[in-house]
């Protein structure tokens, strides 16, 4: 592994531990690119480099702010509902599915750009169980449906709609995808992946190196104003639109 892939280990743990979101989206292609993987080697490996870097960041944050109930339950009602998306994406026109996430990305964007507060003083609202119900149900749908990283998708969702702050939604994301990344790694595993013990071995030095990012970039949010870090997040989402409408006019692919 050269230069460019080190830095882009680095580079990968220090977004996701800074915003919480895009993992598995952003090391696919690194893998790719900078240890000549194969798809499936690379959407394998990248399980593992999002496990290290997660968890990473959640000790980076400080587990005080992980809201354990949340997570728990918006991953276990989110699971059979993002199996439904995915049912029904393989069933739908992949242009329109991409011109629909665009559409979310931008409305998430706006919202969590224009609702940027410091909520200092605020006392955090309990969320009912029936609203966590509701909005697992939705963030998965959406998740299985357009194919993209939970966090892009949870976090705002966790932020608009139940109220709590941007630092508390990215740990509590970074956990859900945790569990989520470790028990697909699992399953790959078992069903047998083309990766001999050099590759391995890669992977395992991307992920020490997204791990290492990642508790940077956890430690480095904590410094920041929950304002600019929400907007942030806000601009994160912008680039990855604006990427997907680069890909649907034919410009790059992702």
């Amino acid at each position: 592994m050269d230069l460019l892939g080190i830095a882009l280990g680095l580079t990968v743990g220090v977004i996701l531990g800074l915003i919480g979101a895009g993992g598995v989206m952003m090391t696919i292609p690194i893998l790719m690119v900078a240890v000549d993987f194969t798809i499936v080697q690379a959407a394998t490996g990248s399980l593992l480099v999002v496990v290290a870097a997660s968890l990473a960041g959640i000790f980076g944050r400080g587990m005080a702010q992980v809201r354990l109930r949340y997570a728990i339950i918006l991953g276990l009602i989110g699971a059979p509902f993002a199996s439904l998306g995915s049912f029904i994406a393989v069933r739908l026109s992949e242009t329109w599915l991409e011109i629909l996430l665009v559409g979310i990305m931008f409305y998430a964007a706006y919202s969590m750009w224009n609702r940027a507060t410091e909520d200092q003083g605020k006392s955090e609202p309990q969320v009912s169980l029936k609203a966590l119900l509701v909005i697992g149900a939705i963030v998965g749908f959406v998740t299985g449906l357009v194919g993209i990283s939970g966090g892009v998708v949870l976090i705002p969702a966790m932020v608009l709609r139940m109220g709590l702050s941007i630092s508390v939604a990215t740990a509590t994301s970074l956990l859900i995808m945790l569990s989520n990344s470790a028990i697909a790694l699992i399953w790959r595993v078992i069903d047998g992946v083309p990766m001999n013990g050099d590759d391995w071995n890669l992977v395992y030095m991307i992920a020490a190196l997204a791990a290492i990012g990642s508790y940077t970039g956890a430690n480095f949010a904590s410094k920041i104003k929950k304002k600019l870090l929400q907007r942030i997040f806000a601009f994160f989402l912008v680039i990855l639109a604006v990427a997907l409408i680069l890909e649907l006019l034919g410009v790059w692919e992702l």
